[in-house]
């Protein structure tokens, strides 16, 4: 293949059970991730004609199987991430249709939970179904995907799709034979999806955000979201549901291996830690066998499967615990800083015992751990450690030592989890964690003290104030300035803070951000931008790493654009002078210290208008998502994702 012109990552003999919701599965031959449509035709023109080609998105409705897959994978969810909001009129549609409705082009790659928020964002309906699909347009597309009475495509104006040769068309709906959970096409052309226009009536935003938080609400509450899953496994029959047929055959809670018929809704199937795909899709035979014999139902899969039975040998290459072979560093003209290696060449899984990630659990920041834990369950699985998915929110801690547990890897954050509480209670069990001890948890948890503690170092930070509800709001504005920022003392991914523009607007911002904490801050507004540094390792192996400049395409660094907008831009390296580099570096290191965190965390900054770094936060359990900050900085220092989870856990140890 002629490779050189293009600019996506392709690698080979690469684990699937990394890319897949269930985390299992075997060794893809290659697999590609495009920097970008054009960068994907450009790959496919490469390919020969006989070329096997699959496309994956968040791989949350495939199995592949322990052999592996032959041929290409194309891997789209981060690389065709397009999403823009189009005023324009549609084909076929009657004249004033585009004053009702408005179109929202999305490509493959894109989660389909980011559509529904998009939507409800620029006054669309019909979207908020969209938010509880747990994978990408792509996927959507490709079965049309639906749930609480909605379906994908009865919202589809227009689809572009790929061919094997690289070649792009518009297609419309009536090109396909759409049904239940199936799209065809109506001809013997062979072509992915890899972008949509879709039709949503115009309404309330608000009303729409609304539902949105009401469905992921109510999928929390009856799905198994804490262990690896692939969602709904069976379709519904005509005027049944699976979940109804499993049960009633006692099938509930039954296991084959570590894959289990979910105790809590019995058309999901679990990875309970160490299930093979052949463990899993043996107990999906087990269930069809079931059903039909006691029913006379023939339950069809709604679960794509992928690859060969069985798993030849390992190729040279493929990660198989540990010794395996380290990924290359990245590329990069900084240097690694002191002490930072990669644990997965010398840490051997069994070192660790029996790991807990722990993830999710119950504080305004749920959805985002379950996000950071599900990767992180992943990376050590690949590394080969013994590592099972544990959420605080549906088991008792005491399972931890009943089950023999050797140590917790914390992927909670928020309240409960990052605030001292989680690391007190292990701490009295003698179970070793990671990341900071109790007092340094709740330090850098709650931003005022942590401010109080950096002031007595000697350690820059934004001028700021305490609110309460008899505060002078007015001589507040005057002294810090505006625009400024209210926020609460005690929460984490900038949840409920506001950015106040108008001095009259502080009391109303003030009473909004004490519906999440009753210790409020107003703070001081920097304009000379938003930067962040991972500190990692302990003694004289601490180091900070590789600073990241933060530019969000809106107002400011908000929830939204932390986990879910793709034009927030990172920029790593940061641009900073190499003084200026070594000086955010070494206040990071400070900031730590003094708050005495240990194991890593992130240290946040911003500029003033001079140019000058003031400490701003620090986070004891950072993200581990696709849109995290952590293991960016890590990957430029040469340290990619599972080597990173395994160092983490490496310094985990009890106060």
């Amino acid at each position: 293949m002629n490779m050189t012109a293009l600019r996506g990552t392709l690698e080979h003999n690469v684990a699937m059970s990394g890319y897949t919701s269930w985390r299992a599965g075997g060794p893809a031959d290659r697999l590609y991730q495009p920097a970008d449509l054009d960068d994907l035709c450009a790959y496919l023109k490469t390919l020969p004609a006989d070329e096997p080609v699959h496309f994956i998105g968040l791989g949350s409705n495939l199995l592949v199987r322990d052999g592996g897959v032959r041929g290409t994978v194309i891997f789209m969810h981060g690389a065709l991430k397009q999403i823009r909001f189009e005023e324009r009129r549609m084909q076929g549609r009657p004249s004033g249709a585009e004053s009702r409705f408005g179109v929202v082009y999305a490509e493959a790659g894109v989660a389909s939970p980011k559509v529904a928020r998009f939507a409800a964002n620029n006054d669309l309906t019909g979207a908020e179904f969209l938010a509880g699909i747990p994978g990408t347009v792509g996927g959507a597309l490709a079965m049309n995907a639906g749930c609480y009475g909605h379906e994908t495509w009865a919202y589809v104006s227009q689809v572009l799709t790929v061919d094997h040769q690289g070649n792009t068309h518009k297609r419309s709906p009536r090109e396909f034979q759409v049904a239940y959970r199936h799209v065809d096409t109506t001809g013997q052309r062979k072509e992915w999806f890899v972008a949509a226009w879709f039709l949503f009536p115009k309404g309330d935003g608000e009303a729409g955000r609304a539902e949105i938080k009401r469905l992921l609400e109510r999928r929390h509450a009856s799905q198994p979201l804490d262990l690896p899953n692939a969602g709904s496994v069976f379709r519904n029959p005509p005027g049944d549901y699976a979940a109804r047929l499993i049960e009633s055959c006692g099938m509930k809670g039954v296991r084959h291996g570590d894959a289990q018929v979910s105790e809590k809704h019995a058309n999901f199937i679990v990875n309970l830690g160490k299930a093979s795909a052949g463990d899993i899709e043996t107990l999906i035979e087990m269930v069809q066998a079931k059903v039909k014999a006691k029913n006379g139902v023939e339950l069809i899969r709604e679960v794509r499967i992928l690859g060969e039975r069985v798993a030849p040998a390992y190729p040279q290459g493929v990660v198989r615990g540990c010794n395996a072979a380290k990924p290359p560093a990245a590329t990069t003209s900084l240097s690694s800083p002191a002490g930072l290696t990669d644990a997965g060449e010398d840490a051997c899984a069994t070192d660790f015992g029996k790991v807990a990630v722990m993830f999710g659990g119950s504080s305004a920041e749920r959805e985002v751990s379950l996000k950071s834990g599900a990767a992180v369950l992943a990376a050590l699985q690949s590394r080969g450690v013994a590592a099972h998915a544990f959420d605080p929110a549906t088991r008792p801690l005491e399972d931890l030592q009943k089950e023999g547990f050797q140590r917790v890897f914390i992927a909670l954050h928020g309240r409960g989890g990052e605030d001292g509480t989680l690391q007190g209670a292990l701490t009295l069990m003698g179970m070793p964690y990671t990341g900071s001890g109790v007092l340094a948890s709740a330090l850098a948890m709650d931003k005022w003290r942590s401010k109080l503690l950096w002031q007595a170092a000697g350690l820059p930070i934004p001028d700021y104030a305490v609110l309460n509800e008899n505060s002078d709001f007015a001589a507040v504005a005057a002294r810090l300035g505006l625009p400024l920022f209210v926020k609460p003392a005690r929460e984490g991914s900038s949840i409920g803070v506001i950015k106040v523009k108008q001095a009259a607007d502080l009391p109303a911002a003030y009473r909004e951000a004490a519906r999440h904490d009753e210790l409020v801050l107003a703070e001081q507004a920097m304009s000379g931008g938003e930067f962040t540094v991972a500190v990692l390792g302990e003694g004289s192996q601490l180091s900070a790493l590789p600073s990241i400049r933060i530019v969000p395409a809106t107002e400011f660094y908000d929830y939204e654009a932390k986990y879910f907008r793709d034009d927030t831009q990172y920029l790593c390296p940061s641009g900073l002078s190499d003084a200026a580099e070594a000086e955010m570096r070494a206040l990071a290191l400070r900031g730590f210290e003094s708050l005495g965190c240990r194991g890593w965390a992130r240290v946040d900054f911003l500029l003033d208008a001079a140019g000058r770094p003031t400490l701003l936060e620090a986070n004891t359990a950072p993200g581990m998502t696709d849109h995290s900050l952590v293991p960016m900085a890590a990957r430029v220092a040469g340290l990619e994702f599972p080597d990173l989870c395994l160092r983490i856990l490496e310094l985990a140890h009890v106060e």
